[in-house]
């Protein structure tokens, strides 16, 4: 049942999908947003935990901090979603209990679930870090007690080490958000701590969810042969990983201006449209 699991999710659209069993620290404490009366505990014993990630378009993201991020950001929360109910409709099919969680209606922390699924390490910039496209993804989650075999999780100090010597995301932040320096331990976790507050009010400023540090990361280049080569010896080389790093800023830049949004997209800014239809 796991691979058929694993490859239905993919045929739904998932890039990459893994399995861990479901931990305390991987579920919220209270309801939010969602289903549920708000602050209620919440209680969920469902034994595994399927996470997948979906791709957010690299052209799209390379214009942030304007509006095609919110926009490619927005579609793929709801692509995520899409499969992840799918995922659950099915296995409830099958006649073992599921749930998507997915925007607006998470019960789990879904980044530590896709960690924990060996789908990546959580990076300096505090989202997850995939080996394929790095953070230019979108996370989906289905808890359920379908009887599954956990991938086996290996910390991937190959991710964390460029993170680590790398630091573009945090240089390039226009919030000042990101952390310089090595990782720290916070709450008994090893790991690199953003300013959410100077995060969230860039975003007020600017009127998006800005996106910056997702659009410069050496790890968001497109998914082609040249560039997985450099995957490919990052993986095996600190040596490499340094090389990669010097033709990133070579060829990129080390504080990359946003690329020009797709040519179908206004070049007028887009408060000029919000306010003439909210006049």
């Amino acid at each position: 049942m796991t691979p058929f699991i694993k490859s239905l999710a993919c045929y739904y659209g998932a890039y990459t999908v893994g399995i861990t069993e479901l931990q305390p620290y991987h579920v919220y404490s209270h309801v939010g947003r969602g289903s549920g009366e708000y602050g209620a505990p919440i209680i969920l014993d469902h034994r595994y935990a399927i996470a997948f990630t979906v791709e957010m378009d690299r052209t799209m993201m390379g214009a942030t901090p304007e509006a095609t991020g919110v926009m490619e950001s927005a579609r793929q929360y709801v692509e995520a979603a899409r499969v992840a109910l799918q995922l659950g409709y099915f296995i409830r099919w099958l006649g073992y209990p599921a749930r998507a969680h997915i925007d607006g209606n998470y019960r789990v922390i879904a980044p530590l679930v896709a960690r924990d699924a060996g789908l990546g390490e959580i990076g300096r910039m505090g989202l997850l870090m995939t080996p394929e496209l790095g953070p230019r993804v979108r996370l989906g989650v289905v808890t359920t007690d379908l009887p599954l075999i956990p991938d086996q999780r290996d910390d991937d100090t190959t991710v964390l080490d460029f993170c680590r010597i790398c630091q573009k995301c945090a240089e390039t932040c226009p919030g000042q958000s990101i952390p310089l320096g090595d990782r720290e331990e916070i709450g008994g976790a090893l790991r690199w701590r953003i300013n959410s507050d100077s995060c969230f009010r860039y975003w007020n400023r600017v009127g998006t969810d800005c996106g910056r540090c997702v659009a410069v990361c050496p790890y968001s280049h497109p998914n082609n042969p040249a560039h997985n080569l450099v995957r490919w010896a990052v993986r095996r080389s600190g040596a490499a990983r340094r090389a990669a790093l010097w033709m990133d800023g070579l060829f990129y830049g080390r504080k990359p201006a946003p690329r020009l949004a797709p040519n179908w997209v206004p070049n007028e800014p887009l408060t000029f449209h919000v306010s003439r239809f909210t006049r």
